[in-house]
């Protein structure tokens, strides 16, 4: 076993350096989606894993392109107060022939010679229509479009954030399987030492067979973790880059790279609370889509109102002789219009009374989603506090117990030396080391990621649009 004797064991290491990450929240969603190949370099850190994933995350590209709908939507409501033009030209001929009429008692008769006809036209207008009057719908419209424009660009603030999260998850969770792995791949190492030193003893008539069993099956024991951890890392780092948005074969024999370093201190939760209710994205896209829901509840009231519309027009044309040219695109007749038209719908089978009730009852819904969510964030910034002070209190006790573990395999190693134990009483000592180990590598990670939760309401928010 060549394991330090104090504090805490040197294969815990590739323990990500995240303070700077989780408590000030300096990389996060800050990071700017630029365009990034999908290859990976050899060995990946996190900073690493986070742009690639802001630029290649399929859930980010769909919440941009709401994004842009939203806008596109929001550009129809101000267009909605503009006139609406059109102009329009033709030109015709039409011909006609007749052998019959209707004589005088009702009866059709035939015409001693077909008569024949034919004449031409052209035509040329502008028309402009101009909604002074829909009962301030319009301007309702703007508000919801507004609202729901804001909606979409917190949305892809929200999903920026649980991409990161993700991406933070996945990469502590790999490394936790790498370094899980490389233990393995030590207590590996240590057993075939002690097989071998078990059969050199065996030899010299030291000890029994029993213990070259028992020697050679722990190392069969840990030759068989190694294979499970192997499968877990492999598909850890799968499950990595596909929250990174690239395939799962990208992850294939990938090394995570960290640095030593551990998040210290105890987290202000009230301070994190009163803030996180404040900035969240998520919260701020429910209470604008609370918005947009109010301004729909608005626009469904004012259908009770009239709607005036103002017309203008304007067009000149001409009917020619069959004998003149079809190509006529300077007719001398011209008309003007002018017109104002109104219109009240008085009762149209309770369809604005039906829109206006699921308009309230949509309004009613967004505000209790939004308190929802309120208290939602209280109870989880509340509790990953609570697993952080639980973690970081587990974390002391383990380190205590792998030195006692340590110091007890040591006294055991050297009474196996001189003969006073036995390879059970060593095995046991073994054991315990490793169990404190693993123990040791595992809970330091719960710990991170209970920061990397926490971190997602404490971090800087995107920008605003």
């Amino acid at each position: 076993m060549r394991r330090g004797a104090g504090g805490c064991s040197p294969q815990v290491r590739g323990v990500v350096a995240l303070v700077p990450l989780l408590m000030a929240g300096g990389l996060g969603v800050a990071v700017p989606a630029e365009a990034q190949g999908p290859t990976l370099p050899d060995t990946l850190d996190i900073t690493r894993a986070i742009r690639i994933a802001m630029s290649e995350s399929p859930v980010l590209r769909v919440s941009r392109t709401q994004a842009d709908r939203a806008g596109a939507d929001q550009l129809a409501a101000w267009g909605a107060f503009l006139p609406r033009a059109g102009v329009d030209a033709s030109l015709s001929r039409s011909s006609f022939s007749r052998t019959t009429f209707v004589g005088e008692e009702g009866l059709s008769e035939t015409l001693p010679q077909t008569l024949s006809s034919s004449s031409q036209g052209a035509s040329q207008g502008i028309n402009l229509n101009w909604t002074l009057l829909d009962g301030g719908r319009r301007f309702s419209e703007i508000s919801r479009s507004a609202a729901s424009l804001r909606a979409a660009h917190r949305r892809y603030d929200d999903q920026q954030r649980t991409v990161v999260l993700a991406v933070r998850r996945e990469f502590l969770e790999a490394l936790r399987r790498q370094d899980l792995l490389e233990l393995t791949r030590d207590q590996i190492t240590d057993r075939e030492l002690e097989l071998d030193i078990a059969r050199r003893r065996y030899e010299i008539a030291a000890v029994e067979r029993t213990d070259v069993l028992a020697a050679q099956s722990q190392l069969l024991d840990a030759r068989i973790r190694l294979l499970s951890e192997e499968n877990q890392l492999r598909n850890g780092l799968r499950q990595l880059v596909v929250s990174m948005g690239l395939p799962p074969e990208a992850g294939d024999g990938l090394v995570l790279a960290g640095d030593d370093g551990m998040p210290q201190g105890v987290p202000n939760i009230d301070v994190i609370v009163e803030t996180a209710v404040t900035s969240d994205p998520g919260l701020l896209a429910l209470d604008a889509e609370r918005s947009a829901a109010a301004a729909s509840l608005w626009s469904a009231r004012l259908n009770y109102l009239p709607t005036i519309t103002l017309g203008l027009g304007w067009g000149r044309g001409e009917n020619f002789g069959p004998e003149d040219s079809f190509w006529q695109f300077d007719p001398g007749d011209t008309s003007h219009r002018f017109s104002i038209s109104a219109s009240w719908n008085l009762f149209d089978g309770f369809r604005r009374e039906v829109q206006n009730a699921q308009a309230s009852a949509a309004k009613r819904q967004a505000e209790e989603d939004l308190r929802s969510r309120r208290l939602e964030i209280e109870r989880d910034v509340r509790r990953f506090g609570s697993e952080i002070e639980e973690w970081a209190q587990t974390l002391d006790l383990l380190r205590q117990q792998y030195a006692i573990s340590r110091e007890r395999l040591d006294m055991e190693q050297e009474r196996y030396r001189l003969g006073t134990a036995s390879f059970l009483q060593l095995q046991s000592a073994i054991d315990a080391v490793q169990r404190a180990e693993t123990s040791l590598i595992q809970n330091q990670y719960n710990y991170l990621i209970a920061w990397a939760n926490l971190s997602e309401y404490m971090e800087g928010r995107p920008g605003s649009p």
